[in-house]
């Protein structure tokens, strides 16, 4: 099973707060998500050398549990999904966001898919920071 890559958004938010990890895929200059290959080694899309010009800018486009792991670990944030569930009935997903240097808690809205609130979750902590 393939893991998600985030969104154009996110990947934007990931830049602007440092991401620069290695990874094969990005978004193009255009917003189109560029797939790496499986053979390619995969480049720091977000490094000073591919930010040359504003207008040919690209964004690095991690898979979800890469990006939750770096904000866990680079910015100390701590993102977890959990579900609803009352009176024996699964509801929806949500995500939780714990920011461990004081513990200060929050929670996203509730969503249908586990990667969708994943996502929404890394980009809570993205933009709270």
């Amino acid at each position: 099973m393939k893991n998600k890559t985030v969104a154009l958004e996110t990947a934007k938010w990931l830049r602007k707060r440092r991401f620069n990890e290695p990874v094969p895929s990005h978004y193009d200059v255009y917003g189109q998500l560029c797939e790496g290959t499986s053979g390619a080694d995969p480049i720091s899309w977000n490094s000073p050398a591919y930010d040359q010009s504003p207008r040919h800018k690209v964004y690095a486009a991690p898979d979800l549990p890469l990006a939750q792991q770096w904000v866990r670990e680079k910015k100390h944030f701590d993102v977890l999904v959990d579900r609803e569930y009352f009176c024996g009935k699964v509801g929806k997903y949500y995500a939780k966001i714990i920011r461990l240097r004081d513990g200060v808690m929050s929670e996203t809205g509730k969503y249908r898919s586990y990667e969708r609130a994943l996502e929404a979750g890394i980009l809570k902590a993205l933009r709270s920071m």
